[in-house]
């Protein structure tokens, strides 16, 4: 069997997770691109490029897959410009523009739509959302620029003190739209650098992941988030979860019918929302136009199938066999664990490769992941306004209660260490 040729964008973090999935499979031969690479080699100049040797060899590559944000964009475009199977880029843009997003969700899903407008808009008809309200970006990157606000004083500091951040942060997705004229569209162009207002929304914060392939909508499960006490910082995320009522239905049946609404095919997708078990109601937060890479261990796992390698198959045009009742990995639950200090530190130790070889022996099924590297600082790598992240594990089993002893024994192993700055 000839394996087919992918180029993979992704994020200098996941290639590790990359190379280690794909090292024995014979069905793909990878190339691996990351993020970091791109933005240092500039953006435009890499996507024309690349463009260039596609359309020059045409047996270069039989897909092209981006795992986040940034190279969901990259791939889209390439993909578009070349013939290759992805998402469009006016979908994706549909999904990262949340002000777009939000027009689309309201007109075809409008009882899960929170009340939403720009912040322009609030400031000249003030009676367009009660206080308090929430705040974020146009184009979120991670939770940067999301507050909650309490008055239009603070709405006013908030858009003053970190709009050029939020412009710096887009850059990279305008430099990549600039590559057709027929991207660069005056309603995303107008809202992506301003900031949305939403009323809050409470409930139980859960993912919904899945794909559509040719059409067809598929879903691997929800995920709960939950929060260290007090914050909006997640703790863990609990896979697979069930309102055990007609909730579900409900979610599963809005997913089905908004993602073809977006424009999505051929395409992995996630869907945060809140929702409210009591009065069985639910809001969207968000919907992203890429596979939750963060989950993707988490849900092999319990599925028996690595949302990995479902992706590529996607983008070569193979029907994934996944049908959304699948169940049969070896666990019946999957925790993702997210390890976060709450203060800006130096960091002294990341893990040796012997701590990580101890984990692999005591627990072979546990994934970790480790985001920084010593000699940093926290803050150099991306974070929240509340804390800063620098490790995922993956630990599956058979009951919470066995889960969160294992989680316990592998943060010892870990050996993490840390120095306050001065």
């Amino acid at each position: 069997m000839t394996p087919k040729k992918i180029l993979y964008l992704c994020d200098a973090s996941d290639v590790d997770i990359v190379e280690k999935t794909f090292s024995e499979n014979p069905e793909f031969e990878l190339t691996i691109d990351t993020t970091e690479r791109i933005l240092e080699y500039g953006v435009r100049d890499y996507l024309l490029r690349t463009i260039e040797l596609i359309k020059r060899y045409s047996e270069m590559y039989d897909g092209v897959v981006g795992t986040h944000d940034s190279s969901a964009v990259f791939a889209a475009v390439i993909c578009d410009q070349t013939g290759l199977r992805f998402a469009s880029v006016e979908s994706i843009i549909n999904c990262q523009n949340k002000y777009l997003s939000r027009l689309i969700q309201q007109k075809h899903v409008p009882e899960h739509t929170p009340c939403f407008c720009q912040a322009l808009e609030l400031l000249n008809e003030p009676n367009l959302l009660p206080v308090p309200f929430f705040i974020k970006p146009g184009r979120a990157n991670i939770s940067f620029g999301s507050h909650i606000i309490h008055s239009l004083d603070e709405l006013i500091h908030i858009i003053g003190l970190e709009s050029n951040e939020i412009v710096s942060q887009n850059a990279y997705f305008f430099e990549a739209l600039s590559i057709n004229p027929k991207y660069q569209t005056e309603q995303n162009l107008r809202t992506c650098n301003n900031f949305l207002c939403e009323e809050l929304v409470s409930g139980e914060q859960i993912t919904v992941d899945g794909f559509v392939f040719a059409g067809r909508v598929e879903i691997f499960g929800m995920t709960r988030a939950v929060f260290h006490p007090g914050t909006n910082v997640f703790n863990r995320h609990e896979f697979p979860y069930s309102f055990g009522s007609s909730l579900d239905e409900k979610i599963i049946a809005a997913v089905r019918k908004l993602i073809p609404a977006l424009g999505l095919d051929n395409s992995f997708f996630n869907v945060e929302l809140r929702a409210d078990e009591k009065e069985e109601q639910f809001r969207i937060i968000e919907i992203n136009s890429r596979i939750a890479f963060q989950f993707a261990k988490t849900i092999e796992a319990v599925t028996g199938f690595d949302p990995l390698d479902l992706l590529l198959k996607v983008a070569t045009g193979v029907k994934p066999s996944f049908k959304s009742a699948d169940r049969s990995g070896p666990y019946k639950y999957c925790f993702n664990f997210e390890l976060h200090s709450f203060t800006d530190k130096k960091i002294v130790k990341t893990p040796t490769q012997s701590e990580y070889e101890e984990i692999k022996i005591l627990y072979p099924d546990v994934q970790v992941r480790n985001v920084v590297q010593e000699g940093f600082d926290l803050s150099d790598y991306k974070h929240n306004p509340q804390s800063f992240r620098y490790c995922f594990l993956d630990i599956p089993g058979n009951s919470p209660e066995e889960i969160l002893a294992t989680y316990d024994r592998i943060v010892d192993l870990l050996g993490y260490e840390f120095q306050e700055i001065q």
